[in-house]
């Protein structure tokens, strides 16, 4: 039985998720982004944001604040319309 048991789990474990929901982490409200444009690392309440074309851009920190300033108006467009 122990062993039907450990097979049972394995298969289980294996099989991961299969509610369906396949999306990433949310976006804090209105912010645009749940990731920082340029590290990929979760951004949220607190976090340093900036205002683009109307959209709250959140990043990890102000670091990547400033090089987000120095992006063209083309790339933050790329960025905003992949969200």
């Amino acid at each position: 039985m122990k062993m039907f048991a450990v097979i049972a789990t394995s298969v289980l474990l294996c099989m991961g998720c299969q509610n369906g929901n396949k999306t990433g982490p949310q976006p804090a409200p209105g912010m645009l982004n749940a990731g920082c444009p340029f590290t990929g690392s979760p951004v949220g309440d607190g976090s340093p944001t900036a205002d683009w074309d109307g959209q709250q851009v959140g990043f990890c920190c102000a670091g990547c604040k400033v090089r987000w300033n120095d992006w063209s108006d083309e790339q933050k467009k790329q960025f905003v319309d992949a969200q």
